[in-house]
């Protein structure tokens, strides 16, 4: 089974606890990462693997038209359930891969992506079409791996064995890299970090029992040293660590 194949069973499967988990629904996070943007009332965006729309759903509050897109057909059910819910007239959500947008170049004053990024099977190449129908800001939500390749080989061995669909996590100098050679400026770059559950981590990934308790096992050996690069953390019985996730505005090049 492919990386993409993967990640329609993967999402589609626990498209319910995706859509409840306290990463995507962080009211603040969201209106940051509008904030950041720079959206404007006559603005276009697109939010690319959208899952259920909690991105595209805020930029709608400010922008002219939000688009969703996204692989998995249970995620976009729950992003139109939320936007028929909030009665919105100026968002839409269609079935699309990134690496194959159904737009004309220059289609979008802001494309954006949120904690998705590290599932892509070819993320240079996600990123060229972000670039192609975009005529102003490109915004990249997602976490960072540590710049030490040991600690970032250790964590992506577990981000992997918890979810098949994930591809890899990225130091940030590699994602810096990539919107480099894709033809995009960085502007901006804030980090914020995101405190996890273990449990609820995994809850939400469906992981199998089996699973769960090696990697439990795998982020206890690790805290001697912070191996990760997670900090993770034991306190009154719970198994805890941190995401450094980042919050990346770039203006593409013309």
């Amino acid at each position: 089974m492919g990386i993409k194949e993967s990640a329609i069973m993967q999402f589609g499967k626990q498209a319910e606890a995706y859509a409840k988990g306290n990463i995507f629904v962080d009211v603040v996070h969201l209106s940051e990462v509008v904030k950041r943007s720079g959206v404007e009332k006559n603005h276009r965006v697109l939010d690319i693997a959208t899952g259920a729309g909690f991105l595209a759903l805020e930029f709608a509050k400010k922008a002219d038209v939000s688009i969703g897109c996204d692989l998995t057909r249970n995620m976009l059910l729950k992003a139109r359930e939320k936007e028929r819910s909030l009665g919105l007239k100026n968002t839409g959500f269609l079935l699309s891969d990134v690496e194959s947008l159904p737009f004309p170049d220059e289609s979008f004053d802001i494309v954006s992506c949120r904690f998705a990024f590290h599932h892509f099977p070819n993320p240079e190449k996600a990123l060229l079409e972000m670039r192609r129908v975009c005529r102003g800001t490109l915004v990249l939500v997602d976490g960072v791996s540590s710049e030490y390749v040991e600690k970032s080989l250790f964590h992506n061995s577990i981000e992997k064995m918890r979810d098949p669909s994930h591809v890899r996590i990225y130091a940030l100098s590699e994602i810096e890299d990539m919107f480099n050679v894709a033809g995009a400026d960085i502007t901006d770059i804030t980090h914020w970090e995101i405190p996890q559950d273990f449990e609820e981590w995994m809850t939400r990934a469906g992981t199998d029992k089996g699973q769960t308790e090696m990697i439990e096992s795998m982020m206890l050996e690790s805290i001697d040293g912070d191996r990760t690069g997670l900090w993770v953390k034991l306190e009154n019985g719970r198994l805890g660590f941190a995401y450094d996730t980042i919050i990346l505005i770039a203006q593409v090049r013309r």
